[in-house]
């Protein structure tokens, strides 16, 4: 067997992933997207040797090889993953237009199928201001100039569509590109075609992968959203989740592109009644950035990890953030792949809002 296949992981271990994770989690969204989270947790698995692989580590394995080895037909999975993007871009046009809606599509069906969120009833103008938020807060730059302003150090990175040819040429693997420092590296890899521009997007060896720019601890997601629906309110933290899923489905998708952040700048050009501005980025930035010393107390959990159903509770993260935000109670669960007891992140939470204007926030 050759070096690269080395690195991508095998179909049946894929196979094997995909039917443990199947008998084993309930998602709170529609069966179809369930399915495309839990392929893209066997990319996460594949990566880091978790789950069916048992500490042996795939870093090139993409969604598009999973997609494969699972024989379903990527452009319909990369379709799939392109609606649910669209439908929240949509959501924020029609709020723009002045539409007064529920979380939910023209159809009816709630955003990204999370049937929690039929039920919720928040201001759209709020949404809107989480997906700002939210859609910059992750931004490399936005999170160098909190690192300068407070000396903390939270690293970062971006997605880049890649040839994975140049990739091994040049002796690298996906592993190497997310965990280390390449700051300094983008246009070297761009002058030798390791990051290529969107015209290649679909070509057999090019994918989209994350390249980490500056090392660091990084932020949480939970701690994103929790922190945004206390600083604001319940509507914000919708808002900050809406753009984090964006986040994630972006990865595997018909156009590729950080898009997220195009979501937040739509609205930040358009949306009149923002009430925002950078300052409020910065904000949600720091209090989202984890402590180094702090990591066994801060969750970040992905998408599935939100949406898995705690069986013993019928509850969800997602749920039990939203239930904390409002103040109402919330039955006692384990949260993200650390299992961090909820109710010690919600402690962590309110002392560190409290001493957040230490640093200017």
């Amino acid at each position: 067997m050759s070096h690269k296949h080395d690195l991508v992981a095998p179909p049946d271990i894929v196979r094997r992933d995909f039917a443990e994770m199947d008998a084993e989690e309930t998602l709170r969204c529609s069966w179809d997207v369930e399915e495309l989270l839990l392929m893209q947790a066997i990319e996460g698995h594949a990566h880091e040797g978790h789950g069916a692989f048992h500490g042996r580590r795939y870093p090139n394995t993409t969604i598009d090889h999973i997609a494969r080895a699972l024989r379903r037909d990527p452009q319909a999975i990369r379709a799939a993953r392109q609606a649910l993007i669209d439908d929240i871009r949509r959501y924020a046009e029609r709020v723009i237009a002045g539409e007064r809606i529920d979380l939910m599509d023209e159809e009816g069906v709630p955003l990204l199928t999370v049937g929690t969120l039929r039920h919720l009833h928040v201001a759209p103008e709020d949404v809107l201001r989480g997906l700002f938020l939210g859609g910059f807060r992750d931004d490399p730059d936005v999170r160098k100039v909190v690192e300068e302003r407070t000396g903390w150090t939270i690293g970062g990175g971006r997605g880049y569509l890649v040839n994975t040819v140049v990739m091994e040429q040049m002796g690298l693997d996906g592993y190497r590109l997310a965990k280390e420092a390449h700051e300094h590296e983008l246009d070297e890899f761009r002058r030798k075609g390791l990051i290529v521009s969107a015209e290649h997007a679909h070509a057999p060896h090019v994918h989209y992968m994350y390249i980490r720019h500056r090392v660091g601890p990084g932020a949480s997601d939970d701690a994103a959203m929790v922190m945004a629906g206390k600083v604001w309110n319940l509507g914000v933290a919708v808002g900050v989740f809406l753009a984090d899923a964006v986040d994630t489905l972006e990865k595997y998708v018909l156009e590729y592109g950080d898009k997220d952040r195009e979501i937040a700048e739509y609205i930040r050009q358009n949306f009149k009644e923002l009430q925002m501005d950078w300052e409020d980025v910065y904000r949600l930035t720091f209090l989202a950035a984890v402590p180094i010393e702090r990591r066994d107390e801060v969750p970040d959990s992905s998408l599935r990890h939100l949406l898995r159903v705690d069986r013993k509770h019928d509850q969800c993260a997602l749920e039990s953030h939203l239930l904390y935000i409002q103040r109402r109670p919330y039955a006692p669960m384990v949260l993200a792949h650390e299992g961090i007891p909820n109710r010690k992140f919600y402690a962590y939470v309110e002392e560190r809002l409290a001493t957040a204007h230490e640093h200017g926030f």
